[in-house]
Order: C-alpha cells, then sequence, then structure tokens
C-alpha cells in the first residue's frame, strides 16, 4: 500500500506541476480581429454568395484560431474555406441560402474562436430576396451550384464515443458482479489508471480549451473544482485508510454526477451557448474530433470524451470497492 501510494502521489505532483505550468503558458494566447471584406450581402432564394474574412492577431500570442457564426440558421449556412489557423490569415466566407427561405433582413455576429478569440464580433447582413422580384435587384448573387463545401453538413463522432461508454460501463459492471472478490484487487489499480488518466484529460481542457474558458467560465471553474477533488480524494484512498470509505463513496457519487453533467452539457450546448445559440454547435464541438464545419479541434474532443470515459470508470469502480468492502465487513 506504501509503495503504491508513492506511485500516486508522484503521478498527482507530475500532473499538477505541468497543469500549473501550462496554465502559466496558456494565459498568454492572444486574442484577434475579424475583418470582412462587405457587411452586407444580397442573396436571392436558392442562391449562394461568398465575401472575403482575415482574421489577424490583436493581441498576445498566436495559436489556432477558426470562424465561427451566430445565430445558427436552417436557412442559411456558411462555410469558410480556412479554419483552424494561426492568425493572420485570409480566407473565403460562401454563404448559402436554402430555396425556402423567407425574404427578409438577417443578422448574423461573425466571431472568432479557439485559443485566440476575437475582442468583439463583426455583424453581417444577409438580405434574402425573392426570387420573383430578383429583376428589379441589383448586387445580387446568381443562382449557381454553391461549392461542394457549402453543400457538406457538419459531422461528429459522438455515436462512436457512445458506443465506447455502453462497452466500459457493461464490462465493469459485468466483472464487478461474476468475479466480486476476485476482481476487487484488480478494480482498484484500475481506478488509480482512470484517475490518472481523468487528470490528464482534465488538465487538457483547462490549458488548451481556450473556447471553454472564454465563453463558459461556470463550467471552466467546476472543471478546476473536480480536478482539486479528485486529487484530495485519490490521496485519501490510497494513502488513509480511516478515510478511505467515505472517500471512494464521495469520489463515486461525484463521479457520477460529473458523468451526467458532461452529457447534459454536450446535448444542451451549455458550455457554449454564449457563442452559438444552436444546441448542435456544442455538441459538435465537443465531439467533432476536428471534421469540417464543426469548429472543433481533434485534442479538445479527445480530452472530453476520454475524460467522459474515464471518469465513468472511475465511478464505477469506486462504488464497487466501497460497498464490496462493506460487505466483507
Amino acid at each position: 500500500m506504501q509503495v503504491k501510494s508513492i506511485v500516486l502521489a508522484s503521478a498527482v505532483f507530475l500532473i499538477s506541476a505541468l497543469f500549473l505550468f501550462n496554465f502559466v503558458y496558456a494565459a498568454g494566447y492572444g486574442t484577434s480581429k475579424v475583418t470582412l471584406t462587405q457587411y452586407s450581402v444580397n442573396i436571392q432564394q436558392g442562391g449562394y454568395a461568398s465575401i472575403g474574412f482575415t482574421i489577424s492577431l490583436f493581441s498576445g500570442s498566436y495559436w489556432g484560431t477558426s470562424l465561427a457564426e451566430s445565430p445558427s440558421s436552417s436557412y442559411i449556412t456558411f462555410s469558410p474555406s480556412a479554419s483552424n489557423e494561426d492568425p493572420t490569415y485570409n480566407g473565403t466566407l460562401a454563404i448559402s441560402v436554402a430555396k425556402g427561405t423567407p425574404a427578409g433582413k438577417y443578422t448574423f455576429n461573425i466571431s472568432a474562436v479557439g485559443d485566440d478569440p476575437s475582442v468583439s464580433p463583426v455583424v453581417l447582413i444577409v438580405n434574402v430576396l425573392n426570387s420573383t422580384n430578383i429583376s428589379n435587384s441589383t448586387n445580387v448573387s446568381k443562382t449557381i451550384p454553391p461549392p461542394s463545401t457549402s453543400t457538406s453538413k457538419p459531422k461528429n463522432y459522438f455515436a462512436y464515443v457512445g458506443v465506447l461508454f455502453l462497452i466500459l460501463v457493461i464490462a465493469l459492471l459485468g466483472l464487478s458482479l461474476s468475479m466480486k472478490e476476485k476482481f476487487i484487487k484488480a478494480a482498484s489499480y484500475t481506478m488509480a489508471v482512470s484517475i490518472i488518466l481523468s487528470l490528464i484529460a482534465a488538465a487538457y481542457l483547462l490549458i488548451f480549451d481556450t473556447l471553454l474558458r472564454v465563453s463558459g467560465m461556470l463550467h471552466y471553474d467546476i472543471l478546476i473544482v473536480f480536478f482539486v477533488l479528485t486529487v484530495l480524494l485519490s490521496y485519501l484512498i490510497y494513502s488513509n485508510g480511516k478515510m478511505r470509505k467515505n472517500a471512494l463513496l464521495i469520489l463515486g457519487s461525484l463521479s457520477a454526477l460529473f458523468v451526467i453533467a458532461m452529457f447534459l452539457d454536450a446535448i444542451l450546448g451549455l458550455p457554449l451557448t454564449q457563442v452559438s445559440g444552436s444546441l448542435s454547435y456544442g455538441f459538435n464541438y465537443l465531439f467533432g474530433f476536428g471534421a469540417p464545419n464543426t469548429y472543433s479541434a481533434f485534442g479538445t474532443s479527445f480530452a472530453f470524451s476520454l475524460l467522459l470515459l474515464s471518469v465513468t470508470a472511475t465511478a464505477i469502480l469506486s462504488l464497487f470497492i466501497r460497498f464490496s468492502n462493506n460487505n466483507k465487513e
């Protein structure tokens, strides 16, 4: 037990040191500014237009940044030609209008998201014109097929993560119910691994997910609290025999609640509601793994998925160990 405690304490110390060092470094990330070649465009129903954009570094150090728009619309879609690049860079923004779009004025906020978020969004006005009255209008885009990027829908990989989640839950529950006492010792070592993985994933999100830090401060603070509590409870579990039972129960309950909260965040898009009111925006961001039009990064999606799976394992294993030991006594 003493050797195991030393190993865990060393791992926690190294992770915490890495977290603190990189957190200071991450604070040096900069902000950016978005400019458009035009801030108003006329497009007929079923047509499309392209405008130019520039994302330039406003302050600090550059990092990966993408273009995002809000609110989302089922009638009007945006497809930037370049994304997740280091500012300053240029690109074109393709704007597609569906045939059934009601004519009228649509206002969008265009901003940069990622590690160098824009200090303030710029406003783009899309005037949708009735195709029957197009002959009386000027400066209107023609109805021609939009580029291939505008027709692709955002793709996320939640189905794959969900399958892994179900396999993990079924496997751990099956082992705990079938092997019982034989599984207790292995469960303790497995839980140590899941705790370390969850701390690594949480530290990565705290350091590198600038969009969460800027647009979801409450969720960012909750993640910090979870990180600290997990470290403290893990220390009590593996080094303090008197507090082990209570620490196992608290860690298991806390982890179970955190898993539920992560699913709710993904489904409701809560972390990113300040960026976009669309529920799918946050969902695609968390499980997009860098896919086009999701504005996600592979590292962020991987860390979030790893955190979800590792915390699930921690919840099941800690509660299993707690109640198995209680039954033995």
